[in-house]
């Protein structure tokens, strides 16, 4: 159970990672200047995998957290 919600997290914050949601305006304006479509269309299929990933992992933990109570 624990593992689950560790992996969900780790999905979580890698999907941040990809995305760009820690940096700031002028990062982010940077990064998308210097990277070509085909990276950002990759980038943010992976990002939207890890977070499917990262969901269903919370959701499982979750779920077996409340039945195992």
């Amino acid at each position: 159970m624990n593992l689950l919600i560790i992996a969900g997290i780790v999905c979580l914050l890698v999907t941040g990672l990809l995305s760009g949601a820690f940096t700031t305006g002028d990062q982010q304006r940077g990064n998308f200047y210097a990277e070509s479509k085909v990276d950002r269309t990759s980038k943010r299929k992976a990002a939207n995998w890890f977070f499917l990933a990262g969901v269903l992992l919370l959701a499982v933990g979750g779920a077996v957290h409340l039945l195992l109570r």
